[in-house]
């Protein structure tokens, strides 16, 4: 499915999020939840999806505008605080919910597009950073895959998950939109069906006739130390989201240990300040355990995210904190209303 049919599906969710605002039924529903229901926001890239982006659509949680109009709903509706407040019970005088706005993967375009917002409404937020993305950039396999596809001139190939793949996975791109064929090779990679996704890479360069220049993209694509050490001396929080982007709980408990250790000392060297949060990569069930959340605690983390859909509810494990994703779709008063169905009755059909 394209990006049409996905932008029809988000303008009937904000039309229904507006109707229930116009009618009351928002507000209703957040004094319902009350001041104990907290939550905090997860954005990747603040950019424009589509032909002008070279990378994964998907990765794009808002425009600039749509952005800029996030933040100027939150700071009129919620009491905006640093994520790893969260860990904490919210404060009995203050009648306001709270939010926390998080950032993961460490884009250049936090720093360049987010950045002045924030400053512009004088919001704090926390970015959850891959450190060894930092460390030697070059893509995340997701935007890897979709350069390609984007990039090549060819109308149809196949590529295989293995190298004797006996049904490769057949590539149309004839189609101007081309975001169904990349779905198309996203989900073998999801599914666990490639083994090696670093020469999968190869032969879809291969097959699609296009060369990659990895590192200089990434170099593109991230923020770099000195962008860390910028936002932390305005007030920003810098967590770890491990250090190679690696789905924590399908890791052996050595491994996973190292990669949540090595992150938060790496980034405590390069900001100077404490990190005492860490958003676990991809962060839904399968990528993390009751045995990440030990071992995020025994690393010397306060507060851990997930990528579970929720709100932050009194008595919540502060190693296993639920988020809600924010899509390149979602309107101001659908985000309002996503939080308030969250927290007044414990789940959102929107």
């Amino acid at each position: 499915m394209g990006l049409r049919f996905w932008d029809s599906v988000a303008n009937k969710r904000s039309m229904l999020a507006r109707g229930l605002e116009a009618a009351g039924a928002t507000r209703a529903l957040e004094a319902f939840a009350g001041a104990g229901r907290s939550v905090v926001l997860t954005y990747h890239r603040i950019a424009t999806p589509g032909p002008s982006n070279p990378f994964y659509d998907p990765t794009v949680s808002a425009t600039p505008e749509g952005f800029r109009a996030h933040m100027a709903m939150l700071r009129e509706r919620f009491r905006v605080v640093p994520a790893e407040e969260m860990a904490s019970p919210p404060d009995p005088s203050d009648p306001r919910s709270r939010a926390a706005i998080t950032f993961d993967d460490g884009c250049r375009d936090n720093f360049d597009v987010a950045l002045p917002i924030l400053r512009e409404f004088g919001l704090p937020a926390t970015f959850f950073i891959p450190t060894d993305f930092l460390e030697r950039p070059r893509l995340p396999w997701w935007d890897h895959v979709a350069y390609v596809a984007k990039a090549s001139r060819l109308d149809r190939f196949e590529v295989g998950r293995t190298a004797d793949d006996p049904a490769p996975i057949a590539v149309d791109l004839a189609p101007p939109d081309r975001s169904a064929a990349i779905m198309g090779l996203i989900r073998p990679v999801l599914a666990g069906e490639v083994p090696d996704v670093g020469a999968f890479l190869k032969r879809l360069e291969d097959r699609a006739r296009v060369d990659v220049d990895s590192p200089a993209l990434g170099r593109e694509l991230f923020m770099t130390w000195a962008h860390l050490k910028a936002l932390a001396a305005e007030g920003h929080a810098i967590g770890s989201h491990a250090h190679s982007h690696v789905a924590l709980g399908t890791l052996d408990e050595r491994d996973a240990r190292r990669e949540l250790a090595l992150s938060r000392t790496i980034l405590e060297a390069a900001v100077s300040r404490p990190v005492r949060t860490v958003a676990y990569p991809y962060g839904w069930p399968g990528a993390v355990s009751d045995r990440t959340f030990r071992l995020a605690a025994a690393a010397g983390y306060r507060a851990g995210f997930t990528a579970f859909e929720g709100t932050v509810r009194p008595g919540c494990d502060p190693l296993a904190i639920p988020r809600l994703n924010v899509g390149g779709g979602d309107s101001p008063a659908l985000l309002r209303t996503r939080a308030a169905l969250w927290g007044s009755l414990g789940r959102s059909w929107l």
